[in-house]
């Protein structure tokens, strides 16, 4: 019964293993490198740092170490509206076997420290699903009356962020910042007609599946293009970032379906939507949000709720986040609880943007260049990156072609032993 452990532990110090062909790479986890200008927060207002327009990156310290870290952000001009977005840049395979959650807070605070808008945000490694991301909005800057966040009183705002919560509370986590100006609203860009809410569409595109690898964050997301469908696939923790393009008068809609994936190893893959500035819950779910890795060929169709236009901020319409021409986020989530090995779970995207151009000169929100398609400022700032699997990832069980090679080791071993004692024999 010793012989076999012996043999294996030999043929592995000998580097003989099986040829390459009989193996096959491992699959990792699609993680994301933050991007943007390297900052400190402050545990004070008055040492906080400045945040310009567009990303910035910071690592937000073991819950418990420090309360509230404080970030001051750019002045604006009259009219004008700040929006920032604060997301944690997780890796799932910190503590593996966790089953708690992680808290994010954050808030914009005036001058004399009163918070005028906050919110906060969840996720566990059960439920990735939930993104550790807050957008916030200070309103228009109102100089001649009252205003949410910034008026003739207040004419300083900054950020507090604040994590909380068990899982990997002893880890230094990654925040990406994103710091938006938004400029004041032109009367020139408006319609003067304010888009009705429109019911749901299913989306039935029929087109031969383009292969597309979705990204690892919004900045870096894989652009889709109307009237194609696309084909991807996700692991077990995982989540892929997806952009469409969307023009005033325009309307995302798209198809998600789940492809024969028998061996996946996340249970569910599941869908949402974010606006250009990071808005969420902006599409109708005539079909819900996920679907089973048992559900192979079932397809959800999703639609925004209506067409895009800047006159629902104009009439203050409950469509704000829809406000927004530009590169509208389709996030797909590989939902898990105790995977074994990391197979991939397939799925289909079909693109439908419906609805006429209206070709008006409306802003447009936008990375700054670490966007568009993936290329240009990207490179300096980083991109996705797939590091190997956490070393103490030891819920996870190895593959048939890790078991492979390590028996393909052993019988070389076994082969070179039985090729000594034949010669010897021999000899003798």
């Amino acid at each position: 019964m010793r012989l076999f452990p012996t043999l294996l532990a030999t043929g592995l110090c000998l580097g003989l293993a099986v040829p390459a062909s009989a193996a096959t790479p491992e699959s990792k986890i699609l993680t994301h490198t933050p991007v943007g200008t390297q900052v400190e927060g402050s545990d004070n207002q008055g040492s906080a740092p400045v945040l310009e327009p567009g990303m910035s990156q910071d690592m937000l310290p073991a819950t418990g170490e420090n309360g509230s870290v404080f970030y001051k952000l750019p002045q604006i001009q009259e009219g004008e509206r700040l929006h920032v977005s604060t997301q944690l840049i997780l890796d799932p395979m910190q503590q593996p076997t966790s089953i708690e959650q992680i808290d994010l807070k954050a808030a914009l605070v005036q001058s004399d420290g009163k918070s005028c808008n906050s919110n906060g945000a969840y996720t566990s490694r059960r439920g990735m699903e939930n993104l550790p991301l807050i957008q916030l909005d200070s309103s228009p800057k109102n100089t001649q009356g009252y205003g949410r966040c910034l008026d003739s009183q207040n004419d300083e705002l900054y950020l507090s962020v604040q994590r909380g919560g068990k899982w990997q509370d002893d880890l230094e986590i990654p925040l990406e910042i994103r710091v938006v100006v938004e400029p004041a609203l032109d009367p020139t860009t408006l319609s003067g007609v304010v888009p009705d809410s429109e019911p749901p569409i299913t989306v039935s595109l029929n087109a031969q599946a383009t292969e597309v690898s979705g990204g690892s964050g919004f900045s870096n997301a894989a652009k889709l293009e109307s009237g194609s469908v696309y084909s991807d696939s996700v692991l077990p923790f995982e989540v892929k970032y997806y952009k469409v393009h969307v023009a005033e008068g325009q309307r995302l809609n798209y198809r998600m379906t789940v492809l024969d994936s028998p061996n996946a190893s996340a249970q569910d893959v599941y869908t949402d939507t974010y606006s250009p500035l990071l808005h969420h819950r902006i599409m109708t779910n005539p079909s819900g949000q996920s679907l089973s890795r048992d559900d192979g060929g079932a397809s959800l169709s999703r639609s925004m709720k209506t067409a895009v236009s800047r006159d629902h901020i104009a009439e203050s319409t409950t469509h704000q986040a829809l406000g927004y021409p530009g590169d509208y986020y389709i996030t797909i989530v590989g939902d898990a609880y105790e995977p074994r090995g990391l197979n991939p779970l397939a799925y289909e995207l079909a693109i439908e943007v419906t609805g006429e151009a209206t070709g008006s000169e409306a802003w447009e929100p936008s990375y700054d260049g670490v966007s568009g398609n993936g290329d240009g400022l990207l490179g300096l700032f980083g991109g996705s990156q797939e590091p190997e699997q956490s070393a103490d990832s030891g819920s996870w069980l190895p593959d048939s072609a890790q078991i492979g090679a390590l028996l393909g080791g052993a019988a070389v071993a076994l082969a070179g032993f039985a090729g000594l004692w034949f010669l010897r024999r021999k000899k003798s």
